[in-house]
């Protein structure tokens, strides 16, 4: 395969978007790894407008980003006059696929997100999903990419962040992301009460993390701070100093969840849940990732307060976790694994490429 330049396509949505922050990185990491790249954050362009030395084009794939109610027949339309005109590889990596039916509006919206996926896969050459389950869902040509941490670590140890931070010895406990139905608010605050019992209130702190995080109840003695929106920097720094991750996901921790890679990278120890999404590589290292079953709030209850009565043997997790995330997740990882299955499909295309420098 020729070195000429990639384009990963996306359509950004916003200033909080993590698939725009994945492709800038997937980028800056495919370039590092000597595949020049560029990055094309307002969508695939129209045919005519596409460079006919192209090496390949990927497209960051969740069907909401590109139309409402996830229905793009124009992301159909441009996919299929961009292969017509260039025989090289086009990848789809694929977020999400369509929603599940639970009345007749999202039965029709899901329907309809089922037949634009399918007729994406048949203009694609290559598929790529960030779960197994995602990957099942494209057939037999489904590859698994898992993502990557968007947040690049600070150069500080756990006790330095907390120095810097302001803390004690008082054990913190981070929650990050949005509110959504996704996410299984009610296990969290359980668990919070549930270590709070163990520890007493006043010596337990929360770290809300995330611009859009939900509000919490809690113990009124618990000090929950809830920064919203702070520099990468900052984010770091509460990650490297909090003491356990919460991520009750309700259908269970997988591989693309960015704030799992986030929480890993920053040897930072997961109590999770483990249900339908969950990967075989996750599942794989649950001596390393704490996961209960999805729904049993109970037990995600009483593995919280189990964990952080030994603070030592907690660290000693997270360290684990942080080796996991170099050794199968990081950037580099994500890059070659990208383009090992772009290369895989190379050998029917033709046509001549030009290098050019990387950038978006």
């Amino acid at each position: 395969m020729g070195k000429g330049v990639g384009l990963v396509a996306y359509r950004r949505t916003g200033d909080l978007d993590a698939i725009d922050e994945y492709s800038r990185r997937l980028v800056e990491a495919l370039c590092e790894d000597g595949h020049p790249s560029s990055y094309a954050p307002a969508g695939l362009p129209p045919a005519r407008r596409v460079d006919a030395g192209l090496a390949w084009v990927l497209v960051q794939y969740n069907p909401f980003s590109y139309g409402r109610w996830g229905v793009a027949p124009g992301i159909v339309r441009d996919a299929a006059a961009i292969r017509r005109r260039l025989p090289i590889p086009f990848a789809l990596m694929v977020h999400e696929s369509w929603v599940e039916a639970r009345d007749w509006k999202s039965a029709l919206m899901g329907g309809y997100q089922r037949l634009q996926l399918r007729s994406l896969s048949r203009v694609a050459t290559v598929l790529m999903a960030t779960t197994q389950a995602l990957a099942r869902q494209l057939g037999p040509r489904g590859v698994h990419v898992p993502v990557a941490s968007n947040i690049t670590p600070v150069v500080a140890s756990f006790q330095t962040a907390r120095d810097r931070l302001g803390l004690g010895d008082e054990l913190v406990v981070a929650m990050f992301g949005r509110g959504n139905p996704s996410r299984a608010l009610g296990h969290a605050e359980a668990a919070i009460d549930a270590i709070a019992q163990a520890q007493l209130p006043d010596r337990v702190r929360v770290f809300n993390l995330g611009a859009d995080a939900p509000s919490l109840h809690t113990h009124p003695a618990i000090r929950v701070v809830s920064p919203g929106k702070m520099s990468a920097e900052q984010l770091s720094l509460h990650l490297q100093a909090s003491d356990l991750m919460l991520l009750p996901f309700t259908d269970g921790l997988s591989t693309r969840r960015t704030t799992l890679m986030a929480a890993l990278a920053h040897g930072l120890p997961v109590l999770g849940q483990r249900g339908p999404a969950t990967d075989d590589v996750l599942l794989e290292c649950e001596d390393i990732i704490s996961m209960t079953p999805v729904g049993d709030r109970d037990a995600f209850r009483r593995s919280a307060a189990k964990l952080v009565a030994d603070r030592s043997l907690l660290r000693a997790r997270g360290q684990a976790g942080r080796r996991l995330y170099l050794e199968r997740f990081d950037w580099p990882h994500v890059a070659r694994r990208v383009m090992s299955a772009i290369e895989d499909a190379s050998a029917a295309t033709a046509g001549p490429r030009r290098s050019r420098p990387c950038g978006g």
